[in-house]
């Protein structure tokens, strides 16, 4: 935590105001940066017209969103040195309210907090740090307008109209409970749909923090859980292994398996490990360099296969029905005596009926 404070206290001192270097892990798989600023007035525009609200927190709230895209930094789309003041002065509101549209916007999957605020004491710094936002869209080829009735911008049912606001516009408690300030590492702001392949190899930075995860789920970690294990120190931790082409599959045989002595199993790497990641660090060790002695059934696959595989299924054309096997003569003679034999019992049915 110290190495981290000093680097923290670095990055505030430059006067540079640049975020985590690490930001872009915290963007879902399925969202995009917004790095234009015609494009996320429009998005914003769009999000804020499909709300039930009064004309005049519709008014202050937007005049609060706006302020955050005009802060918009031109290359990487990130939001910094914007303080609650400021903003709650473009809408006339106290701080209170612009934590309010801050927590509805991550709520809404508008904004996502990269980099949460520290103070000067915290710091050991002149002064403190202010949050880092970044706005976000789903990621797909155009931003399609929400429905005003029921979903929001991702095509979700929208919490917030599903939820009664009072006539003085006060958010309901769950959204007033949600502070953006909490003083925690921000989570990504959804988590995959699905989890990550155990043969792919990841290529991007939500590729390799999905196959992370998948890693922590088949050894039994968890996330800022029980186990205390970061995120972000194990996605340092196995990025050279991704680099060098292992997949989940490679590195769990490796965690099991010394290079000498492959048929000899070690044993649980993790019973009663105070640190966990120093011991897997201490497990792959040994195969440095030596990952093309893994098995070849452990060969990973570039990328996500699955979605590759589907997305050819999707765009694979249609093919018509398949033609019925020919009848043989036999066959044919078998369904007649089998058809003349159920007329003749509808006739001799309806001939009692009658009688």
């Amino acid at each position: 935590m110290a190495y981290g404070r000093r680097r923290a206290a670095v990055r505030v001192t430059c006067g540079r105001y640049t975020p985590h270097p690490g930001w872009r892990h915290l963007i879902g798989r399925q969202h995009r940066v917004l790095e234009d600023q015609t494009e996320a007035l429009a998005v914003v525009d769009e999000l804020v017209d499909a709300q039930d609200w009064r004309s005049d927190k519709r008014a202050a709230w937007t005049a609060i969103l706006r302020q955050l895209v005009c802060s918009m930094d031109w290359q990487t789309g990130v939001i910094t040195a914007v303080t609650l003041a400021r903003l709650g002065h473009a809408g006339a509101r106290a701080p209170r309210t612009v934590s309010r549209v801050i927590a509805w916007a991550r709520e809404a999957s508008l904004l996502v907090v990269v980099e949460h605020g520290a103070s000067a004491k915290f710091l050991r710094t002149e002064h403190g740090r202010t949050p880092s936002y970044v706005l976000v869209a789903p990621l797909v080829a155009s931003t399609p307008p929400p429905d005003p009735a029921t979903t929001g911008p991702d095509g979700t049912i929208s919490t917030q109209l599903s939820t009664a606001v009072d006539k003085n516009g006060v958010l309901p408690v769950t959204y007033v409970g949600n502070k953006p300030l909490n003083g925690r590492r921000p989570k990504p702001a959804e988590p995959a749909a699905t989890s990550w392949p155990l043969y792919g190899v990841p290529q991007t930075a939500p590729d390799r923090t999905a196959a992370t995860q998948c890693l922590f789920q088949r050894l039994g970690l968890d996330q800022r859980g029980v186990s205390g294990v970061p995120l972000w120190r194990a996605r340092a931790l196995l990025r050279p292994w991704w680099t060098a082409g292992a997949c989940p599959a490679a590195l769990l045989h490796a965690i099991d398996r010394h290079p000498d002595r492959p048929d000899h199993h070690r044993g649980d790497a993790l019973r009663g490990a105070r640190d966990p990641l120093r011991v897997l660090a201490a497990r792959l060790r040994p195969w440095r360099g030596r990952l093309h002695e893994l098995p070849t059934k452990l060969v990973g696959i570039p990328g996500d296969y699955r979605a590759a595989q589907s997305a050819r299924i999707l765009t694979r054309p249609p093919t018509g029905p398949t033609p019925a096997p020919g009848r043989t003569s036999a066959h044919l003679a078998a369904l007649a005596a089998w058809q003349a034999h159920r007329d003749q019992l509808r006739a001799g049915r309806g001939r009692t009926g009658h009688a």
